[in-house]
């Protein structure tokens, strides 16, 4: 018997979150303090509590873009084909009202490019009964204060394990832009970053469609790097499963609010594409199901923006189409891929860049090295908890997907030994017989469970080598710089030893020159002549040099031994006196 879900409509959805965020510790042991922000969010468009007043927030978040923009593109599976069906910024009502809830055993994948206004939150959540966690994890930048969320992401892992994120990085290259210093550069991208998502995210500035950032850094003066947020929140329908892939990229960067990459946007910075390579992928194509004009025209390419219009070419190329459509893991095995092969090219770039830094001290021409080593310690470091989230995302993917279609659970596709000795450690190459049922691992398929499982371990353990080669090149810094300043010690030294001697040399004549310019009888005489000037500072010279040559801790020592041989001659004498004076025997 098919499980019945009660309906919900979008007006209840976006009351349930309102009343979350109004509950107060004082008054509730589940306080939603967290979801102020996205409660204040949502009630922007007043439309969604009152519906006699949808035509005064028709324009809010509307983007007034020309060129036409699919907000939402949804994948039905079938047994024979796949069902596209796409949806404009202002379609949303027509995507509630359509019937296209997966059939039994069939699923569904939603897609959605950049940021949607608060009726399609309403919407989305309503019709597939998600978690708002998904959303308000998503959309994390609006709760900026510490007051509102107070430190409660990230929660704990189990408490959601149907919500799952990836991070894809989009490379941008450029000729050496801009001539500012490279840390300061850093600097001001860091502080401008802040005011973008306050700003920018969190303000009615952006619209439906718009492409959002995370992160961007600047690697060199010729990289920089920006990354992006694929979130994936996997529900059960009431006979089969849908998948939401809400996507940072949505329309070109340049048409999106604009951040610290936008300076380098408009020096012509060229974006490098996320390769990928499969199986005789030579001897496959690939179709657009949807119009790709609006990311052709685009100043900053990017390939995760082109993924959802060529989604089901792509799992025909990967030869998934026949597990699709009745696992939630297979149909999500592509994004898993693009962004373990976009993270490839990153660590790529990384390790290059620390290359050339290590190079550059063994030479001795390092600049900011030590800055440079901790800028990438950091930026290596987020990779990793990122690639160790995503790892640990794909197992519980996994894990849910050997869920029996009766309702018994198989076993798991990734070995539980595996996880019990750590996401990090690497897991003995054998394969259960379900992961055979998933995928197969032959050197003829592609995107195999075990397989990008793997991939995944090897992506956060080379992050993490990466970061430990940049503790290193700290400690050859730091080195490096110790060694220089010894040098510097050591010529100050020298130079220290030349003052010295001049002094050695110069004040015996001062003094000699202060004593003959004194008002005064010298010798007896009334006038000094010439030559007695140097009968006294010859020897004067002399003696002051020869102070200045010896050791005085050599004299030092003599000087004891001359004592103490003293001392001892004394009291021999003595003795002596004692043994030949008959008046001192008793």
């Amino acid at each position: 018997m098919d499980r019945k879900r009660s309906k919900v409509t979008p007006e209840n959805y976006t009351r349930a979150i309102v009343s979350l965020s109004r509950r107060y510790s004082s008054t509730s042991v589940f306080p939603g303090n967290n979801y102020v922000d996205i409660g204040e969010w949502m009630l922007q468009d007043r439309s969604l509590l009152d519906s006699a007043k949808k035509e005064d927030n028709n324009t809010l978040f509307a983007s007034d873009s020309k060129q036409p923009h699919d907000l939402v593109i949804v994948y039905n599976s079938g047994e024979k084909r796949w069902d596209v069906q796409q949806y404009s910024q202002e379609q949303h009502e027509a995507f509630f009202a359509a019937n296209t809830v997966p059939e039994a055993g069939c699923g569904q994948l939603i897609f959605i490019r950049g940021f949607i206004s608060p009726s399609w939150v309403s919407t989305i959540g309503s019709k597939y009964n998600i978690d708002p966690e998904f959303f308000r994890r998503h959309m994390d930048f609006l709760s900026a204060s510490v007051d509102r969320h107070a430190y409660s992401f990230p929660s704990l892992a189990s408490s959601s394990n149907t919500i799952f994120r990836l991070c894809v990085s989009t490379l941008l290259h450029r000729d050496d832009f801009g001539g500012q210093h490279l840390q300061s550069q850093r600097s001001g991208q860091s502080t401008e970053l802040g005011t973008y998502r306050i700003q920018q995210l969190g303000s009615t500035r952006v619209c439906c469609g718009d492409s959002l950032v995370r992160e961007y850094s600047t690697l060199c003066p010729c990289f920089s790097v920006i990354e992006q947020w694929i979130s994936l929140c996997v529900t059960n329908t009431d006979k089969g499963w849908a998948v939401i892939a809400w996507m940072d990229q949505g329309r070109p960067l340049e048409k999106s609010p604009p951040g610290p990459w936008s300076s380098h946007i408009e020096s012509k910075a060229t974006p490098l594409p996320v390769i990928q390579h499969h199986h005789k992928m030579a001897f496959r194509t690939t179709i657009n199901r949807l119009d790709p004009d609006a990311n052709a025209s685009a100043e900053v390419q990017q390939s995760a923006a082109i993924l959802p219009l060529q989604y089901d070419s792509l799992i025909a190329l990967v030869d998934l189409a026949r597990r699709a459509p009745q696992d939630p893991l297979s149909m999500c095995l592509p994004l898993f891929a693009h962004a373990a092969f976009s993270e490839v090219q990153f660590l790529n770039l990384m390790e290059s860049r620390i290359r050339i830094q290590i190079d550059a001290i063994a030479e001795g021409v390092s600049g900011d090295a030590l800055g440079t080593f901790q800028y990438f310690s950091n930026i290596l470091n987020r990779h990793a908890q990122q690639l160790k989230d995503s790892t640990r995302a794909f197992y519980k993917l996994a894990e849910r997907s050997s869920q029996g279609s009766n309702g018994f659970r198989a076993e798991s596709p990734v070995p539980r030994s595996a996880v019990a000795q750590g996401l990090g450690m690497r897991r003995q190459a054998s394969e259960t017989e379900s992961a055979r049922s998933i995928g197969s691992s032959t050197s003829d398929s592609a995107f195999t469970v075990k397989g990008l499982w793997e991939d995944y371990e090897q992506l956060h353990v080379r992050c993490v080598d990466l970061s430990k080669l940049c503790t290193q090149g700290i400690n050859l810094a730091m080195n490096k710089a110790a060694i220089e300043e010894s040098r510097k010690a050591i010529e100050q030294s020298e130079r220290l030893k030349k003052l010295t001697l001049l002094a050695t040399l110069f004040i015996p004549l001062t003094f000699s020159a202060s004593l003959f310019g004194m008002n005064i009888d010298i010798l007896g005489q009334n006038g000094v002549q010439f030559w007695w000037f140097f009968v006294l500072c010859i020897p004067i010279t002399l003696s002051v040099y020869i102070l200045y040559l010896w050791d005085f801790e050599v004299l030092r020592r003599s000087w004891v031994r001359l004592w103490e041989r003293c001392r001892c001659m004394r009291r021999d004498r003595t003795v002596g006196k004692s043994d030949k004076d008959p008046s001192h025997i008793v």
